[in-house]
């Protein structure tokens, strides 16, 4: 005697699988519409699935067909949503197909996206079958092991009904959803027999809908979980912001900060520490009276290069200005053509300078006057700017020559940047490549965070000598001494001369006006003077003018560059 079936009612399976029904509806699959013509109608379904032990589900169908064209194609799922999180995916393999019991002509088994579209050649009445295999289908879940899979599917054209007979080793429950995507609508009959085969039928499938069933199994089962489950690339997930990303990505900002201190500590610290002194009073007394005396003979392009490890544009300002009180070229203000006309200055060279010169100073004086001894600041132009390049080149050099640092401050500076933008630019790639593939694209971010932490620390990397500490220590003892002196206590006959000495290390210490003062204040009566031999004015100039000259030449030659520094704020 054949063993009796038991008989589900679909309301009970409902009512007791609703929170499966949920998920179901997220595992249903993107219908895709297959191609067919508008004359092509199925007149019978009918499939026939087993599970076996290994897994897998061996699917027949066979599709009672009258074709209006030449041609019938569907497509099967791979790829489906399992839940707000994660698509779940199926392997289809061992795809055949026959007509009329014979091999399928110009049958196509090809890759889509998330799907295998099968195509075959067909006309008339035919009867087409489906054989494939699906893998990945037995899945765990709270209430035990499950298999699902969605047997009717990808059709363009509806099925009046179908009709599925499923084999399930050890079946203890069945679920049967019907329509279209996103459907919740369970199948017209699905009951479970005493053996665990199910059978489903459902009456009027849409044109792209489908048939998926849902099993669960009982303890005895020995089959193996085996579905497999990705995460779909979204922005929101690539920056996933939670205790593991979060904590690896202060970690990796953390060892690239801690790296960048750490060689800063090593490598780019002085070798020793800068003390601030008293005021640095340079002033000689000899026997022709007092005269300046930069300590330690310290030029004042030199000055702007150890305060702040860069040659730039103060410090070659500055220097010009020292060439012209040392009697190398005078600055000759040139006369406005109205109260709001624009200054200008003529430079002449007086000398063509000698050993006595540093280097940059002779390649200064040659780059002014390039095109001629007598030159207009105003002509100079962009044709001053490619030949200060020699100048800043030498001055750099000059620093390591004078022992105040051991390499470049320039060189040095630009490795660790170099460094840092190599840093920087991984962490760019590095972050789309995890954005891509996990949700670790913090960590690329970190990593990028680290390379410009290390190209900004690497700004103060020049690391003076212990020399070079110990001549910074007096730079600031000078900076003092000409912020918060004057020259008013040196004999009269000596202050002019003075403070034209002075000028030029005011000019790199950001002082330029206080010192022109100091030479504005010599002039002691109201007739208009000639000029002081290295700077002159238009006719009837007073040297009393000469703070507001000044600072317009330092400006003007600097352009619109800084031309101010201060040592320590």
């Amino acid at each position: 005697m054949s063993p009796k079936r038991r008989l589900v009612p679909a309301a009970l399976l409902i009512s007791l699988t609703a929170p499966v029904a949920v998920l179901f509806v997220a595992l249903s699959p993107v219908s895709a519409q297959a191609a067919v013509t508008a004359d092509d109608q199925i007149t019978a379904y009918t499939a026939d699935v087993t599970l076996s032990k290994a897994g897998q589900l061996q699917v027949k169908e066979t599709v009672d067909l009258a074709a209006g064209g030449t041609t019938f194609s569907r497509t099967l799922a791979t790829r489906v949503r399992a839940d707000a999180d994660r698509d779940r995916t199926y392997d289809i393999k061992d795809v055949s197909a026959t007509v009329n019991g014979q091999p399928a002509q110009g049958f196509q088994n090809q890759s889509v996206d998330d799907g295998r579209k099968l195509t075959l050649n067909v006309s008339g009445k035919s009867q087409i079958v489906y054989n494939y295999t699906v893998d990945n289908v037995v899945a765990d879940s709270v209430d035990g092991r499950e298999v699902s899979w969605p047997v009717v599917q990808g059709f363009g054209v509806s099925i009046p009904e179908a009709k599925l007979n499923i084999s399930i080793p050890f079946a203890t429950w069945v679920t049967c959803f019907a329509g279209r995507t996103g459907s919740s609508m369970p199948c017209t009959t699905s009951q479970l027999g005493e053996s665990a085969e199910l059978e489903i039928q459902q009456n009027g499938v849409p044109a792209a809908g489908r048939v998926t069933f849902l099993t669960g199994l009982s303890d005895q089962a020995t089959v193996q979980p085996n579905a497999k489950y990705t995460t779909p690339w979204s922005l929101s997930r690539a920056f996933t912001v939670d205790s593991t990303t979060g904590g690896l990505a202060i970690l990796v900002f953390g060892i690239g900060l801690l790296g960048a201190v750490g060689l800063w500590f090593f490598r780019g610290r002085d070798a020793a520490k800068v003390g601030h002194g008293a005021p640095e009073r340079p002033v000689l007394d000899g026997a022709d009276g007092p005269q300046f005396a930069a300590p330690d003979g310290i030029r004042p392009g030199q000055v702007g290069t150890v305060v702040d490890e860069s040659a730039d544009v103060v410090d070659i300002t500055a220097t010009l200005l020292d060439l012209a009180v040392r009697n190398y070229l005078t600055i000759v203000e040139q006369p406005r053509d109205s109260h709001f006309g624009k200054l200008d200055w003529e430079l002449k060279r007086l000398h063509p300078g000698g050993p006595e010169l540093l280097a940059y100073e002779k390649s200064l004086l040659d780059a002014v006057f390039a095109d001629g001894d007598s030159v207009l600041v105003s002509a100079l132009g962009h044709s001053l700017r490619p030949r200060l390049n020699l100048v800043r080149e030498q001055l750099y050099s000059d620093v390591v020559t004078q022992g105040w640092f051991n390499n470049r401050p320039d060189a040095v500076r630009n490795r660790w940047t170099t460094a840092g933008v190599v840093l920087l630019g991984a962490g760019v790639v590095l972050t789309i490549v995890l954005a891509v593939v996990s949700k670790f694209a913090l960590v690329g971010f970190a990593v990028m965070a680290a390379g410009l932490v290390l190209a900004l620390v690497g700004q103060a990397a020049p690391a003076r000598t212990a020399r070079g500490a110990a001549v910074l220590g007096r730079v600031f003892g000078l900076q003092h001494y000409l912020a918060n002196e004057t020259s008013a206590d040196l004999p009269q006959g000596s202050r002019l001369e003075f403070a034209s000495r002075c000028l030029p290390y005011a000019a790199v210490l950001g002082l330029t006006e206080k010192w022109a003062l100091e030479i504005a204040a010599t002039d002691d009566d109201d007739d208009p003077d000639e000029g002081i031999g290295w700077y002159s004015g238009p006719e009837n100039w007073h040297l009393s003018n000469i703070g507001e000259s000044l600072s317009n030449f330092v400006t003007s030659f600097g352009g619109s560059l800084s031309n101010a520094r201060r040592l320590f704020g």
